[in-house]
């Protein structure tokens, strides 16, 4: 509603009280409209449906303006151990999460150099012999990477993804320990939600909250405790800190989470938004089954004649029974005292109407979770063009869920290995710690992951052969988006087996030319168009 909308209602609203005032005094009717429009703004009198407080859908829908910390932190503790036992006990919630690991992560995003060799004044040739020096380099930085010596940087990146959507964030801490056998001392250490807190468990306040302690707005400092607070054998916690940066602006510590406000300090659990629905889902799967599994048995009820005091007869009641109770076991078969007998009951179990409701259910968790229903529960049933516009949506998720993991985590950790190998002299890369645009020349890199899952390779190949025709990819794309692996690689490969075996190369071109003639004499369908004839015959 524009101003002069809302002057022209308070105007069409004022009482004859408020005319009179008005011609008796211009000054005192004018503040008595402006406070009227006052008072309707602050009763949610506004333009939109939704903020106003005199409708009945939302009369008691009265909620208070919080910033990110005060709506997250108190909460935090529970969304976390609730999203944590989700992921262990719901099969959805841990089909959910384990999905976004395997697209997002798989077996680990791997590293390809892309020096700048235009900056650094190089040649290709040149840049493409040092980026293979310093992905060799990465190798061994990566076997050595876990501060706890357990496991690989591959599996470091499963772990830190995996922990974000579980916990909400995760700290990785910047440590120096060469160990013998090691080639470099970088270590990261990785600390779990639970233990980011402030000091002796202070309350939150202006500049520690969460245990992120915090100047102008800007994270400065992390505060966690020495062990795990819900360990097995806890004593008496201390606590620690380390600054996010050196004095020279070094990062030292990463802390990784997604913020969804301004000023949020901690993150979420990726469940946060569905615990109480997957609760509730769980446990109404698990009374339907023990339904089941009781109407698979001959169950009865046992009826046994009462006195007027409601009490059985004298000695119709088996003294082996507790309150007329008996557990069966299977097959088991029990005696009726004089007077009882059997009534069949009929649970009507397994629940005709359970699995439409459960996927009607799901359809609305995976919205939230942004998978689509058929990929949340592995299930295609729908046609060729539904399945593959469910995975081009799920796609889209796991490739920004990728980026944010190989920018946040992943460039980081290699530019901190990248200071080691050229400090220590096992990288020769000058002006590295001398130009800020020679050292980002230096850093350039890429990194992929699994490919993305087709449906039909073959309809595919031929569309990325004809962009390849038209100059609108490269093969480097194609091996990155959809077959994986490095373009340059497979080129080495392939000329090593067109040497060993040149008669292979004669024969293709002419199974290739017999190939061509096949599908153009040929009329292909879709499978759409398949789906298409079947419904209608």
């Amino acid at each position: 509603m524009s101003l002069t909308e809302r002057q022209q209602a308070a105007s069409s609203a004022q009482t004859v009280l408020d005319r009179m005032i008005g011609w008796l005094s211009p000054r005192a009717g004018l503040t008595r409209l402006h406070d009227r429009m006052a008072l309707d703004a602050s009763t949610g009198q506004g333009g939109y449906k939704g903020g106003r407080r005199d409708r009945r859908p939302t009369r008691n829908w009265r909620l208070k303006e919080t910033s990110a910390d005060a709506d997250i932190l108190p909460d935090l503790p529970d969304l976390r151990a609730r999203a944590r036992d989700l992921a262990r006990n719901a099969p959805i919630a841990a089909g959910a999460i384990a999905t976004g690991v395997t697209n997002v992560v798989g077996d680990g995003l791997q590293l390809q150099a892309q020096i700048d060799h235009q900056a650094l004044g190089i040649s290709e040739e040149q840049a493409d012999a040092m980026e293979r020096e310093q992905e060799r380099e990465w190798q061994l930085f990566c076997r050595t990477a876990d501060f706890t010596r357990v496991q690989s940087f591959d599996e470091l990146q499963a772990l830190v993804y995996r922990a974000t959507q579980e916990s909400g964030d995760i700290a990785v801490i910047r440590r120096f320990r060469k160990d013998a056998g090691d080639v470099y001392g970088l270590k990261l250490q990785l600390l779990e939600a639970d233990r980011i807190s402030n000091p002796n468990r202070a309350a939150d306040n202006d500049t520690i909250a969460g245990g992120i302690e915090t100047a102008n707005g800007v994270p400065v400092r992390l505060h966690f405790s020495d062990k795990h607070p819900g360990g097995i054998r806890v004593g008496a916690l201390n606590w620690q800190s380390v600054p996010f940066r050196s004095s020279a602006g070094v990062p030292i510590v990463l802390h990784l989470y997604d913020r969804l406000r301004p000023e949020q300090t901690r993150g979420i659990p990726y469940l946060a938004p569905v615990i109480e629905h997957m609760k509730q889902l769980s446990d109404y799967s698990d009374a339907e089954v023990t339904a089941a599994v009781i109407s698979a048995m001959f169950t009865l009820a046992i009826e046994t004649p009462t006195d007027e005091d409601g009490n059985p007869p004298i000695g119709e009641k088996d003294s082996s029974l507790n309150d007329n109770e008996v557990k069966l076991g299977n097959g088991a078969v029990i005696s009726l005292a004089p007077g009882e007998k059997a009534n069949a009951i009929s649970p009507a179990r397994p629940n005709a109407q359970f699995d439409p409701f459960v996927q009607a259910f799901l359809r609305q968790i995976g919205v939230a979770l942004e998978l689509p229903f058929e990929l949340l529960i592995k299930h295609f049933t729908a046609s060729y063009s539904a399945s593959r516009a469910a995975l081009e949506m799920a796609w889209q998720f796991f490739r920004r869920r990728r980026s944010w993991l190989a920018w946040r985590f992943n460039q980081v950790v290699y530019e901190w290995f990248m200071e080691e190998a050229v400090a220590s002299g096992r990288l020769n890369r000058p002006g590295f710690f001398e130009d800020p645009i020679l050292r980002q020349a230096w850093l350039g890199s890429e990194w992929n992951g699994w490919a993305r899952p087709s449906i039909q390779p073959k309809m595919e190949a031929e569309a990325d052969e004809i962009d390849l025709r038209n100059g609108v990819t490269t093969r480097e794309e194609i091996c990155i988006r959809r077959t994986g692996g490095e373009f340059e690689k497979k080129a080495a490969q392939l000329r090593k087996e067109r040497e060993l075996m040149p008669e292979q190369q004669a024969a293709q071109p002419a199974a290739a030319s017999a190939s061509a003639a096949d599908d153009a004499s040929s009329d292909d369908d879709t499978e759409d168009e398949t789906d298409n004839r079947r419904a209608s015959a």
